[in-house]
């Protein structure tokens, strides 16, 4: 488990106008909440947000100017549709001796055998899986080796060992596959293209055959 600071400022006003004019200031708007308390507005320096979204930390240490600390899981972060930049945080509360719900990414390991030697084709179906486990146990991020997959073989999540986690998807959910390799269709030539069919040598002479069979028989019976 690995934790980041944010120092936030605790904002009196909200509303649009008062977002827009913390964004231009370089700083964004967010909320924290824990069950049970009242919801805290707040806002914090854009630079600690992208520090904060490059790296796996699970706990978020937030530190009010008033000098009241809380620890804390981001829950969501909402982005501007046409610019890549933060525009509102939301952090969660939690209580290290409750057990919480959270997002835990998958980093994929090594060079599938299969796609190394024989070409095949790596695909990733998931990229994160939801665990349950007490805030401390949160893995920043789960490493799995699929050197070993062939052609045709998948990790599910089922294969995964996690201490002290309990995760929640579904068991038989495929994490990675290796697919075959993608054939090559050769062109269509001339005549299947046109839709003629092409000539069947052997069945011209059997015909051929038949008709001289038939033309020696019927001189035999003159």
């Amino acid at each position: 488990m690995s934790e980041i600071v944010l120092t936030v400022e605790k904002r009196e006003a909200t509303g649009k106008q008062v977002s827009k004019r913390l964004r231009r200031q370089g700083r964004i708007p967010g909320v924290y909440y824990i069950h049970g308390e009242e919801a805290v507005p707040f806002s914090v320096d854009e630079k600690q947000v992208h520090q904060l979204l490059r790296t796996d930390a699970s706990i978020v240490d937030l530190q009010f100017e008033s000098g009241k600390k809380v620890k804390c899981i981001l829950r969501d972060v909402q982005w501007h549709p046409l610019q890549d930049r933060p525009v509102h945080v939301d952090l969660m509360g939690v209580k290290m001796t409750e057990e919480i719900e959270v997002d835990v990414p998958i980093h994929l390991v090594g060079e599938p055998v299969g796609v190394k030697r024989d070409g095949g084709v790596l695909q990733q179906n998931v990229r994160e899986i939801t665990v349950q486990c007490l805030p401390g146990d949160i893995p920043e991020h789960l490493e799995v080796d699929i050197s070993h997959l062939e052609v045709g073989g998948a990790l599910h999540i089922a294969d995964l060992e996690l201490e002290k986690v309990k995760i929640l998807n579904d068991p038989t959910q495929s994490i990675a596959v290796v697919v075959p390799p993608r054939v090559e269709v050769a062109p269509a030539g001339p005549e299947e293209e046109e839709g003629v069919e092409p000539e069947v040598v052997g069945e011209e002479k059997k015909e051929e055959g038949e008709a001289a069979a038939e033309e020696e028989s019927g001189e035999q019976q003159a």
